[in-house]
């Protein structure tokens, strides 16, 4: 071993880097981390979350998402296991956590390579396209956004798009919460009334739609448009499920499951993103959103080669049955500027 080189792991730090890119692969949405980033920076540099964000902004956003689920209230098969690991790894010397931090990126760089390489092996074949941002963001220090009245806090996470494997790429304006006439304008009054209703924090008494829209540029903007986030309630998961990608949601003890034609059964862990929806815009969208999830760089490829499903639309649901769900729609560039500035001004 040379002189700069990282001391080998210990079989737990392995453990840990295998468990926490496993689980940054199967959870896409986390809550806070634009405030845990913030608190992570003003971290002891000594610390395991500031060795982390220092080596990899998507190795720190993996620990960050490993020890939201060891707090969890949820409990989940090696949760315990997790979070002694995790308490392990603040206890190791400076250069292990080193070593750990630069595994783990390692890790993630890898899985998302091979999940690139999969993807664009599938292209010739009936497989369907399975990249979304998500895949490609990351966090970061966020640059200043533009903030409205209408701002609250939501679930869309900032940061920047993962340059490692070439696609350069910025969130450039995230804004959450809709005032709700303007937004009642742009769904179907079906659809509208399964969107969760959120308060609103400049003034007490009101109330938001859980509408997001996230803009970003380079390679997510020319490959997919831009991001639309609605928050489903509870009650109306399983029906939206169900009318929208086929597949039945079930609960028992609740925990939710999600039941595909044919008898098999998914338990998320700790939730599941549905794809390839069917061809349901003119129930669910009106005006400016229609033609911008129309319009959509994803819609318009699926549009010319013939699908009759689109993964413009998906849906990712927690396994606890009284959490609401998330619809993604992208958007064409144009018309979401409309959106935004019916929206937010």
């Amino acid at each position: 071993m040379g002189d700069h080189d990282p001391p080998p792991l210990s079989q737990p730090l392995l453990k840990l880097v295998t468990l926490l890119a496993r689980r940054s692969q199967e959870q896409r949405r986390l809550y806070g981390v634009k405030t845990a980033l913030e608190e992570a920076g003003k971290a002891d540099e000594h610390s395991a979350e500031r060795i982390l964000l220092r080596t990899s902004q998507s190795a720190w956003l993996a620990y960050y998402g490993g020890c939201k689920a060891a707090k969890s209230d949820h409990g989940f098969h090696g949760q315990t296991e997790l979070k002694q690991l995790l308490e392990g790894l603040e206890a190791q010397p400076i250069e292990d956590k080193r070593a750990f931090a630069k595994a783990l990126a390692e890790e993630l760089a890898l899985l998302r390579a091979m999940e690139g390489a999969d993807v664009n092996s599938s292209r010739q074949g009936e497989k369907r396209r399975r990249t979304t941002i998500e895949n490609y963001i990351t966090p970061s220090i966020p640059p200043p956004t533009t903030t409205t009245t209408t701002t609250t806090t939501g679930s869309a996470d900032t940061g920047f798009i993962d340059t490692e494997h070439g696609n350069s790429g910025q969130i450039l304006d995230v804004y959450v919460g809709a005032p709700l006439e303007p937004a009642e304008e742009l769904f179907h009054e079906q659809f509208w009334e399964s969107i969760e209703r959120i308060p609103g924090k400049e003034q007490a008494g009101t109330w938001l739609a859980d509408v997001s829209m996230i803009f970003q540029d380079g390679h997510p903007r020319e490959h997919f448009g831009c991001q639309m986030e609605i928050g489903i309630a509870e009650e109306k998961v399983a029906e939206l499920a169900f009318d929208y990608f086929g597949v039945r949601v079930e609960i028992k003890d609740g925990v939710r499951s999600v039941r595909y034609p044919g008898g098999g059964k998914i338990e998320p862990d700790p939730s599941i993103k549905l794809r390839s929806c069917r061809q349901v815009f003119p129930s669910i969208f009106r005006g400016d959103l229609y033609d911008a999830a129309n319009t959509s760089p994803i819609y318009l490829l699926e549009k010319q080669q013939m699908r009759n499903r689109t993964d413009g639309v998906s849906m990712t649901i927690s396994n606890q049955a009284k959490e609401g769900a998330k619809i993604t729609v992208f958007l064409g560039q144009w018309k979401a500027s409309a959106i935004k500035a019916r929206l937010y001004g």
